[in-house]
């Protein structure tokens, strides 16, 4: 049975085991820089990104805020910039997407979670 809440059921249908390839290569794709940005990590870090991006989907405002105050600046230590959370945020819905093409709520409700994190992270001036 999927969730009543739109976010929740569009992330209980991505189960495909390929997701955090493809969500890597459509961050390099439409990002060339990240192709650079991700040469240091190796399967292991990108799935605990990946997974550290699900717990930001997840979170209530003030702990992901939190989180946030020491992610981004430790991200631009290694060169993240906004445009780059914009890209991944973006092949992030791409690929969920295409992991439940039917649920346009739990898209749209993935659109404006994003758009609410990338604000945070805009906020940190990464």
């Amino acid at each position: 049975m999927m969730s009543v809440n739109p976010l929740w059921g569009l992330l209980e249908q991505a189960t495909d085991p390929a997701l955090e390839a493809q969500l890597w290569a459509a961050m390099v794709a439409a990002h060339g820089p990240s192709a650079q940005a991700t040469t240091h990590m190796d399967q292991g870090m990108r799935g605990r990104m990946l997974a550290g991006i699900f717990d930001l989907l997840l979170m209530e405002d003030e702990p992901r805020r939190a989180l946030l105050d020491f992610e981004v600046p430790n991200h631009r230590s290694y060169g993240a910039t906004l445009e780059g959370y914009q890209v991944l945020f973006e092949g992030l819905a791409t690929v969920l997407a295409a992991q439940d093409p039917d649920n346009s709520a739990g898209q749209a409700a993935l659109q404006a979670r994003c758009a609410r994190i990338l604000e945070d992270i805009e906020a940190r001036r990464p």
